[in-house]
């Protein structure tokens, strides 16, 4: 009979260490679905994260970290303000040309006027994919050539915004639908973000419930106003942007804010700033790693959860809470869905060499 083999001690320490390791790897799996406490840091979420799949040389490099959104921010802006004066300029200068007798009595044209002839906003929502960087990329690559495609298809449009992705939660949209509580925004998101759903209904992953909405936001200016329907009947003809309502949206540039009126240059700031954040919600002009409930915060609908996102500061019960054992942040992403938002921006912007990949631009 023969005896074991007693291990050596350097063989002992090595069975222990990959036991280790493979204790530590299942740990880290498990980590994955963790969501961060109410009242945690955007980059303490965000850097955690990328540290759990070994890509925190990310933390500091994508439209998530404020000074990188800040910098494109202000370039997109400025290619923004430069487009305006152009068409500013020229609209003053044919009214100009208009022989004095026949213009007598008409004022030149105001800004709003020119930005209400020639500007719009422009949101399409192109498809969900499961949470997967490169599932959302491939998505993002083809809008972006498709969408292209489209505006250089319609005479007098032009076209510049970025693509972005949003991490969805729809057991958390229609439990808020459950209670009927829901705002009208709300119920028109969860409609979408359902029949884009089905596109998943064939494949391994038709119950996947937490996704990545896949959209553009834009400006997008025309020579003759016209020309906006044109350009949104040949949208509209398109099988992908045409499954649900309001996946298409084009609309006059806002004249104001809360009763306090908007300048065009205003506005087109405020535009650069919101659609470079790369994902997931912006809210109190900062980034927000959180799942948004509608298309509108002005509309999200109040409800258990909401209560205690907005109110755990206030709410001596929910305070003591927190201090004792902190509030888990039901709104929050979890650590798997930021680590693969953030490498999906980051794949998206370095899809040219400048950096800015999810920037569309098209027409004349």
């Amino acid at each position: 009979m023969n005896t074991p083999r007693t291990k050596s001690t350097a063989e002992l320490i090595a069975d222990l260490k990959a036991q280790s390791a493979g204790t530590l790897e299942r740990l880290r799996v498990a980590r994955m679905n963790d969501r961060f406490l109410l009242g945690s840091q955007t980059e303490t979420r965000l850097r955690k994260s990328l540290a759990s799949v070994g890509r925190l040389d990310l933390a500091s490099t994508t439209l998530l970290t404020p000074a990188v959104h800040e910098a494109h921010a202000e370039k997109l802006k400025d290619r923004y303000l430069a487009r305006w004066e152009r068409i500013r300029s020229k609209k003053q200068q044919d009214w100009k040309q208009i022989p004095a007798a026949l213009r007598r009595g008409t004022p030149s044209p105001s800004d709003v006027a020119i930005a209400n002839d020639h500007y719009c906003f422009f949101t399409l929502i192109d498809s969900v994919t499961v949470v997967s960087a490169d599932a959302a990329l491939h998505a993002a690559v083809r809008l972006k050539a498709e969408l292209v495609e489209a505006v250089n298809a319609v005479t007098g449009i032009h076209c510049l915004g970025a693509i972005e992705a949003e991490v969805i939660s729809l057991p958390i949209m229609r439990a808020i639908r459950d209670k009927n509580t829901n705002a009208p925004s709300e119920k028109r998101k969860l409609d979408v973000c359902e029949a884009l759903a089905t596109a998943l209904d064939d494949t391994l992953y038709r119950d996947e419930t937490h996704l990545m909405l896949v959209h553009f936001h834009g400006v997008v200016t025309a020579k003759k106003q016209h020309q906006f329907e044109s350009f949104r009947a040949h949208l509209r003809s398109h099988a992908r942007w045409s499954i649900a309502p309001r996946q298409i949206e084009i609309k006059k540039l806002s004249e104001q804010f809360n009763g306090i009126p908007k300048t065009v240059a205003k506005n087109l700031q405020h535009i650069a700033t919101y659609i470079t954040k790369g994902g997931n919600d912006w809210h109190s002009n900062a980034h927000a790693l959180r799942y948004k409930i509608g298309f509108s915060h002005a509309e999200d609908a109040m409800d258990e959860i909401t209560y205690t996102q907005i109110n755990w500061r206030k709410d001596d019960a929910l305070r003591a809470e927190h201090k004792l054992d902190g509030i888990d942040d039901a709104m929050s992403l979890t650590v798997n869905e930021i680590a693969e938002l953030a490498l999906f921006i980051y794949k998206l912007m370095h899809t040219n060499t400048t950096g800015t990949g999810y920037l569309v631009t098209a027409g004349k």
